[in-house]
């Protein structure tokens, strides 16, 4: 791993500063080397690699601070996501990857970004105003309810009062995504007080620009406990995978779909919570 090889170097060199003069003389270590070169060692670890470094090194923590450095892990579309969360452009680097990785709310409050803290990989939420719900204009069926209260991430969250007809669809750039990345998408969800109508099967599915849907299922009355465990009440619903393929600025033709629905089984059912819907990073 590049961090070991680093690590190692950093070990010779404190090595070589014990060595007698003659012998010290004919070796080069890291410290004669220009910080834009350390810089841009440094820009091919990770984040947390670079963390651990300026601890046990002085020599690494004089450069980790460097906009440089940081830079390297920002996506690409880093202005656009400060302009869109209202913050100062002249934040330094490193301040703006530590505002990602804690997630910022963009787009007036309707998304949150964020960078993963250990691989900095984006990722996005779309709440429930982002998306579109079918009969969500009409509150004898969904009401747009204040977030307070329910641990919500949002300001605002849906709930579903009773639908025999159940949809929700939304879709996210992939342009906005890091490439090359696996992604999950999963759907923020919560039981309310009076729950019914979910033994049905929910069918999930997510689309690609240039593939087929791929669908899974999902019983939500076989998870109730989890409204009852941690995490606010709140179940992370999976609703597919997807692989962010690396896309032209100029593609339009780049977005990922995704849905759930139940219209097979025309039961009513009703007290469930919409949060929103998570495009993060799958775990490797």
């Amino acid at each position: 791993m590049l961090f070991d090889k680093v690590a190692m170097a950093a070990i010779g060199n404190l090595i070589a500063g014990s060595l007698p003069d003659a012998e010290r003389e004919r070796e080069t270590g890291l410290p004669d080397l220009p910080e834009s070169c350390i810089s841009a060692i440094l820009s091919f670890t990770t984040p947390r690699d670079i963390c651990r470094l300026s601890v046990v090194s002085k020599l690494f923590k004089s450069v980790a601070y460097s906009d440089f450095l940081w830079n390297k892990f920002l996506p690409k579309e880093c202005s656009q996501i400060v302009s869109r969360a209202g913050l100062p452009i002249s934040t330094s680097k490193r301040e703006l990857y530590a505002r990602l990785v804690n997630s910022i709310l963009i787009d007036g409050g309707t998304k949150m970004a964020w960078l993963e803290r250990s691989t900095a990989k984006m990722g996005y939420m779309l709440s429930a105003r982002d998306l579109n719900i079918i009969w969500g204009g009409d509150e004898r069926f969904w009401r747009f309810v204040p977030g307070d209260g329910h641990d919500s991430r949002f300001q605002v969250l849906a709930e579903l009062s009773k639908v025999w007809w159940l949809e929700v669809q939304g879709q996210i750039d992939c342009r906005l995504l890091s490439p090359n990345t696996n992604y999950r998408v999963v759907f923020a969800l919560k039981f309310g007080e009076r729950p019914y109508g979910w033994e049905v099967p929910i069918k999930f599915s997510v689309t690609t620009p240039d593939g087929e849907p791929a669908e899974l299922e999902e019983c939500l009355n076989e998870r109730r406990g989890e409204s009852q465990g941690t995490n606010g009440g709140w179940m992370g619903v999976v609703g597919g995978e997807f692989t962010a393929r690396p896309t032209a600025d100029d593609d339009d033709d780049s977005h990922i779909e995704f849905d759930m629905k139940e219209v097979a089984v025309l039961f009513s059912k009703g007290g469930l919570l919409l949060d929103g819907v998570r495009i993060q990073p799958k775990e490797t």
